[in-house]
């Protein structure tokens, strides 16, 4: 008889494996299998654990390539920016910022055309459009301020004390046409809630002045240091 050597069953002697938990009863085998599958369990470790390794450096490779990329292509897009803002000052010089406005008004007024075409299904356009027509050139107005405020801003440093005032107004006149619209609009389609709004908006003018004025300065207080390296 011969015993197991895992659970200790009595196995007969020309058995080769336990009738119980099925081990090999020839000990030379059992081990050699043991010692084969370690190892194989071995290798396999080794090379998961490489291919691991390989894959996480090809990761960091992919990334850092990526990251200069990125860098590289940014760099490019702020000298092609920074190339095109020279040739266009240089070109338009004090004009440009007049251009930009007339273009504004041409879109603008393109917008409200294409507004005023015959249309039976949304009829209540042609009254939005006329309500825009009426404040095209208030609006040109704003547009020349918002310009030349940012020209004369880049163009001379000491304008900049300035710049956060323009804004503001800017801003404020922007809210003070927006609620002269939704007026109109609501006389024009009799909706009460239009006129709540627009008189809301009116009175929180003051407001929305003192608050855009104190983050302008903010802003610019934040910048300044950075303006005065770049400045040439």
């Amino acid at each position: 008889m011969v015993n197991c050597p895992k659970c200790g069953t009595k196995n007969g002697d020309d058995a080769a494996f336990c009738t119980h938990c099925g081990v090999s009863l020839n000990s030379d085998v059992g081990s050699t299998i043991e010692q084969h599958a370690k190892q194989f369990a071995q290798n396999m470790e080794q090379m998961g654990k490489k291919v691991g390794d390989q894959m996480a450096q090809a990761a960091k490779k992919v990334h850092e390539t990526t990251q200069k990329e990125a860098r590289q292509f940014e760099h490019r897009m702020d000298r092609a920016s920074h190339h095109a803002e020279n040739w266009y000052n240089k070109t338009f010089g004090a004009f440009g910022p007049l251009l930009e406005s007339f273009i504004f008004l041409i879109v603008f007024r393109f917008v409200i055309m294409l507004m005023e075409l015959p249309n039976q299904e949304t009829p209540d356009i042609h009254t939005v459009a006329s309500i825009l027509l009426v404040y095209i050139l208030p609006l040109f107005a704003l547009s020349l301020l918002s310009n030349y405020t940012q020209y004369l801003s880049k163009k001379f440093f000491k304008f900049k004390v300035f710049s956060p005032l323009l804004y503001a107004i800017f801003v404020v006149l922007l809210f003070w046409i927006i609620s002269k619209m939704l007026y109109d609009a609501s006389t024009h389609f009799t909706v009460p809630d239009l006129q709540t709004a627009a008189l809301s908006l009116e009175n929180g003018l003051p407001t929305i002045f003192i608050f855009v004025l104190l983050l302008g300065y903010v802003i610019l207080v934040m910048s300044l240091p950075r303006d005065k390296k770049e400045k040439p």
